[in-house]
């Protein structure tokens, strides 16, 4: 099965509601670019990427103008062209725009090999359960106090059993209130914070430790994504669990922060980290120093890949960020009672986008 052509869309999806707000972001449009791999079979192939607003044409442009042409003429093989594509494209960077438009070819080529086998993703992959647990998150550091509780309440009412909401207010005071009246709403169920890479150790010393007796199940991002012996320091001046890596893109870079114990939770993003190839290299890295995988967005893939791996702990579903929130997807994949559970009866990852709605928001 020979690679024939690939053929990419860019599109801007409005947010569902009002718009995202924390430490770093403010965010009205997700752009989502797919790729669609055709063969000689007849077979064809969907990945995908995505921005939070920023760099979508940038993407468009590596998969168009030096991915593509790597592998057309190829036969399908995901990890031996991901790698292939990775060094073609490694001189502008190891992780970053790379391997965030790489992953819509790698992402491609797994479906493909699910579809001609005729299976699911999950069973071509090597299904570890049948379905994972999702938490409800938020990214709602602007929203005030009473639209933050109905959130939560909203999420609680829906049957996630656990929840995550933003931390970064100017006074930590502010914080440990919105954070105070959500615990209230939560009870006993896990509660995780995101910081946003917004503080300095000594600011996030001080806002993690007052935190403590809501019991954060997680501390995410506290610092800048990059610093790892910050992390490394900081997890010895609190008790609260580290988590990282929605902006982390490599194995190695994830080696250095596991390496220096500088986190807890290993967030890292399947389509960030360039697809689904080295996604599973980083769950066994992960694995190797025993710490859980507990994935960054993209839920109905991310769901998928982990129900194939043995140190899945949790997947995030964000509130108005799901490519069935954003109208995406032809059929919705849903979260129910609080669990994320692979497409029934499809082959490939069974993601299906609405072409009439990509193409209503294309950006040209």
């Amino acid at each position: 099965m020979r690679i024939e052509s690939v053929e990419t869309i860019l599109a801007s999806l409005p947010l569902p509601g009002s718009a995202w707000g924390d430490s770093i972001h403010h965010v009205t449009h997700i752009e989502i670019v797919v790729t669609d791999v055709r063969t000689d079979s007849g077979l064809v192939g969907t990945g995908f990427s995505y921005t939070s607003g920023v760099g979508g044409t940038s993407l468009k442009a590596l998969l168009d103008k030096d991915l593509a042409p790597v592998v057309v003429g190829q036969e399908v093989s995901p990890r031996g062209l991901w790698h292939k594509c990775w060094h073609h494209v490694h001189d502008m960077g190891g992780g970053g725009v790379s391997t965030t438009a790489l992953a819509a070819l790698d992402i491609a080529l797994w479906d493909l090999v699910a579809k001609e086998v005729k299976k699911p993703l999950v069973a071509v992959l090597g299904p570890c359960r049948e379905r994972i647990l999702a938490y409800a998150s938020g990214i709602n550091l602007n929203k005030p106090l009473d639209a933050l509780v109905d959130q939560v309440e909203g999420w609680k009412a829906k049957g996630f059993k656990a929840f995550k909401i933003k931390v970064g207010k100017p006074d930590i005071d502010e914080d440990v209130e919105r954070l105070t009246r959500v615990r209230e709403i939560a009870g006993p169920r896990p509660l995780m914070v995101d910081a946003n890479q917004g503080w300095d150790i000594a600011h996030a010393a001080r806002a993690i430790n007052a935190y403590a007796p809501l019991d954060p199940y997680w501390v995410e991002e506290p610092l800048l994504c990059d610093d790892v012996e910050g992390h490394a320091r900081l997890r010895g001046l609190v008790r609260a669990p580290i988590a990282i890596g929605e902006n982390v893109y490599t194995i190695q870079q994830f080696n250095h922060f596991l390496s220096r114990g500088a986190c807890d939770f290993v967030q890292a993003d399947v389509v960030r980290v360039g697809g689904i190839t080295p996604y599973l290299d980083i769950a066994a890295l992960a694995r190797a120093w025993n710490v859980p995988l507990a994935p960054h967005f993209m839920m109905e893939l991310s769901g998928q890949v982990l129900c194939a791996l043995p140190n899945a702990h949790i997947l995030e579903n964000i509130d108005g960020g799901s490519l069935t929130d954003l109208k995406a997807l032809e059929e919705p994949i849903l979260i129910e009672d609080g669990y994320f559970t692979p497409p029934v009866g499809k082959t490939g990852h069974g993601i299906a986008f609405d072409r009439d709605y990509l193409k209503a928001h294309e950006v040209r």
